[in-house]
């Protein structure tokens, strides 16, 4: 009978040495697969004001941007996009930015100022700041339907 529940401890014993070994081993796993990507902390009102301090931008919108009521903003928080830059990647995910402004009030497909930058969600850092004029048909009508584009 002793040697029966020896017997049994022992087996309890062995399991739970069982156990926490592939624990210990799924952790282990874990840890040395892929790295988990960081959390996001830069969010889109955050990725808009580093736009609009950035040099590039504030230079081109004090000479463009004279209306605020014909002003619009849109971010997307993208993955994997083509793009010639190669300081944008096409496996990392950004913040698109885009600031945009008609040039009049008038009605029809007119032209466009426009500020288009890629920021980090993670750093906040420029990737890509390109701007421009060109014409509100080259944008999705939910894009400038704020400034009454289409």
């Amino acid at each position: 009978m002793m040697r029966q529940v020896f017997s049994n401890v022992a087996g309890v014993i062995i399991l739970i040495s069982v156990i926490i070994a592939v624990s210990a081993c799924i952790d282990l796993t874990d840890q040395q697969g892929e790295p988990e990507e960081s959390p996001i902390k830069i969010n889109a009102s955050q990725a808009i004001e580093i736009v609009k301090q950035d040099p590039v931008a504030v230079e081109y919108m004090s000479e463009n941007f004279k209306r605020p009521d014909l002003r619009g903003n849109k971010t997307a928080l993208i993955q994997g996009f083509e793009t010639n830059n190669s300081a944008l990647q096409e496996d990392e995910t950004y913040w698109k930015v885009e600031m945009m402004e008609r040039n009049c009030s008038c009605s029809g497909v007119m032209s466009l100022y426009v500020v288009e930058s890629y920021v980090s969600p993670y750093t906040g850092e420029i990737a890509n700041l390109t701007t421009g004029e060109v014409l509100e048909s080259n944008y999705e009508t939910e894009t400038c339907i704020s400034t009454a584009c289409h």
